[in-house]
């Protein structure tokens, strides 16, 4: 009996040590990464906000680079990597319709992804499988030259643009495993 005591002694103290080390270990985690965004002026924003700010200008923050996958956007400098997790319910998607030059992207970076018609307007429609509209609207891309949009989560959709007489369209998905970014198939012809 004093065996089976001493062993259910160990066990609990074990799950104690380990509990604690788990949150001293998160708290740590969730100051840094308070440190980190206060030091590029990104605290108390949301992670849809922090994504449109840095999506939205060519002059990021010096070091700062940022991308985003279907699961989290991706923040870094030379020291330190935040990753913060992305809505359950929202899928971030990045696109740059071109006429003659562009590049093969994957994951948007917010950092240093630059498409060739920036400040231009066009038209855009994304349809999903069903039919819905998603977005039909006269919008311009930013000064990087995306364009940059908040869709449902897990959705297989259809992405038109139309400029100037031109059009290109494209399939998307927005799932965890999803790419971000959408450029080569949208050369507008």
């Amino acid at each position: 009996m004093k065996q089976s005591s001493k062993r259910i002694f160990l066990i609990v103290l074990a799950g104690i040590l380990i509990a604690s080390w788990i949150l001293f270990g998160n708290r740590q985690t969730k100051q840094a990464e308070a440190v980190f965004l206060d030091k590029y002026g990104l605290s108390g924003l949301t992670v849809e906000e922090i994504t449109n700010k840095l999506d939205s200008s060519t002059e990021d923050p010096a070091g700062l680079k940022a991308s985003i996958t279907g699961e989290y956007l991706a923040l870094s400098d030379e020291t330190t990597e935040v990753k913060l997790p992305l809505s359950a319910d929202k899928f971030y998607l990045s696109f740059a319709p071109y006429i003659s030059q562009t590049h093969p992207c994957g994951f948007h970076s917010l950092s240093s992804c630059r498409g060739e018609l920036a400040n231009t307007k066009f038209h855009a429609l994304i349809k999903d499988s069903e039919g819905n509209e998603l977005l039909n609207a006269d919008i311009t891309t930013m000064e990087n030259g995306f364009v940059g949009v908040w869709l449902p989560r897990n959705i297989d959709a259809t992405v038109t643009v139309s400029y100037n007489g031109l059009v290109a369209s494209a399939p998307i998905s927005t799932y965890a495993d999803s790419e971000t970014c959408l450029t080569t198939p949208l050369q507008l012809n």
